[in-house]
C-alpha cells in the first residue's frame, strides 16, 4: 500500500494514517508535487514537507525551459 501511495496520484484516496506519514508525503510530493493538497493538515504546515512541494514544482518549471 505504501508503495501505491507514494505514487503521489493516489494520496487522495489514502488512509488518514497515510496523509499523515511525513515519509510517506514526501514521496508522494517527490513524484507529483500536487500531493501536498491530501496530506494531513499537520503535514501541510511541516516546513520540510511544503518546501519539498515548493522546491519540486520549481524544478519542473525550470525543466521545461
Amino acid at each position: 500500500m505504501k508503495r501505491l501511495v507514494c505514487s503521489g496520484g493516489l494520496l487522495d484516496f489514502a488512509d488518514d494514517r497515510f496523509k499523515d506519514d511525513k515519509d510517506i508525503v514526501l514521496c508522494a510530493i517527490e513524484n507529483n508535487p500536487e500531493a501536498l493538497e491530501f496530506a494531513s493538515d499537520n503535514l501541510k504546515c511541516d516546513k520540510d514537507v511544503v518546501l519539498a512541494s515548493v522546491n519540486k514544482v520549481r524544478l519542473d518549471i525550470l525543466l521545461c525551459w
